[in-house]
């Protein structure tokens, strides 16, 4: 598209003209500076910094980072961890250090337009190299951009920071309630095992096994392998699995069959995030996960589920999973723990809990069109 061509408003730009590359290298060792920020401390298409490390985490010369300054992941650009820094700190190295040339760009203009598939699509074809791709500053500085003038900047920035708020304030309700789930849950758990006691887990389940322990060789076409690492927010990511062939799935299922109505439970990782198979799942096996059997009985499937994802068995967890580098849970202990015991008396706060969850899923759906919204509307607007 020439200049010609564009509409009022809008002008062809080089990311080198609206942005600096800021390379001030330090030793960890030598800084003052008290937070130190990886590529892992970012998340994808979000601006905000959640958490972080410090400068003692690390060694080797890392970047020199000022607030307000923004961090881009140059390596692996396709992850899209873009972030601006809410305090003086150091960045890994494998990041680039970035501020807006004033000049030609409202400053908090820039980091929304790096958001952008334009320029994150852009970002991915000119990184260079196989195993982990990666950008050069002066291949990216002559990438030229379609670009709004400072004057369309001050009209875009207000939609794109309302936008940016109301994605804020649907995240916080969402996590205040969330943890509000957690208190009420755990109130009324403790409460209930101090009138009726515990029983083994052993006891409310038909079978309590794992997957696979072997790792069958993927297909183009076949039956999804679940992990531990699938199991996100009390959900299946059924498309990021990859599938083994039928023959693979039949072998592992006269082990570990899944059912409608049966619990799956991470056992490697990030522990926890149980889910509890739905009638619209489709045929898949599992691997590092355990498996509660359940016998198709919804309420002590509730019942169970409540429990593994309440506080009170996080703390079970951390006292009793094992490993370094890695965590796990052992299959011994899942057998053998204890709940608070299931009677006709749980079945009031089952209801509490099916109430919280349905309130929940309300804030998650809210949550999940208002961050559409925004992505879609930025993408728009950037979409020549």
């Amino acid at each position: 598209m020439t200049e010609q061509q564009l509409p009022e408003g809008w002008q062809m730009v080089k990311f080198g003209d609206i942005a600096k590359h800021i390379s001030k290298r330090v030793e960890p060792s030598e800084t003052e500076l008290e937070v130190y920020v990886g590529l892992e401390h970012l998340d994808p298409d979000s601006l905000k910094i959640k958490r972080h490390g410090v400068p003692s985490d690390v060694a080797g010369q890392k970047l020199l980072v000022k607030k307000g300054q923004i961090i881009f992941g140059k390596r692996r650009a396709y992850q899209r961890k873009v972030a601006v820094a809410d305090w003086d700190c150091i960045c890994s190295a494998h990041a680039m250090v970035l501020e807006a040339n004033p000049k030609n760009v409202i400053p908090e203009f820039l980091p929304f337009f790096m958001q952008s598939d334009a320029f994150m699509e852009r970002a991915v074809a000119v990184s260079e190299g196989s195993l982990s791709p990666t950008i050069k500053w002066k291949t990216l500085e002559n990438q030229s951009f379609v670009f709004p003038t400072k004057e369309n900047q001050k009209i875009l920035l207000d939609i794109l920071k309302k936008l940016e708020l109301a994605k804020f304030a649907a995240i916080d309700a969402y996590l205040s309630f969330v943890k509000f789930k957690k208190t009420f849950s755990t109130k009324l758990l403790n409460q209930h095992m101090s009138q009726f006691g515990m029983q083994s887990v052993a006891d409310l389940c038909v079978q309590i096994t794992d997957g696979t322990h072997d790792t069958p060789d993927p297909v183009d076409y076949g039956v999804p392998l679940v992990t531990s690492k699938h199991l996100v927010d009390n959900r299946i990511l059924f498309e990021d699995c990859y599938q083994i062939s039928e023959s693979s799935a039949a072998e592992i299922n006269k082990r570990s069959a899944v059912e409608s109505g049966d619990i799956l439970f991470a056992m490697i990782g990030k522990i926890g995030s149980p889910v509890i198979v739905g009638n619209d799942s489709p045929n898949f096996c599992i691997k590092n996960v355990a498996l509660f059997k359940m016998g198709g009985d919804q309420e002590r499937a509730t019942w169970l589920k409540m429990y593994l994802e309440s506080p009170i068995f996080e703390r079970e967890i951390q006292i009793n999973q094992s490993g370094n580098a890695q965590k796990f849970l052992p299959l011994k202990y899942l057998r053998t723990f204890v709940i608070p015991k299931f009677s006709d008396e749980s079945l009031l706060l089952l209801e509490h809990y099916n109430i919280l969850n349905e309130e929940i899923l309300m804030l998650q759906c809210n949550l999940e069109k208002t961050m559409f919204l925004e992505k879609s509307t930025r993408n728009k607007i950037f979409s020549f």
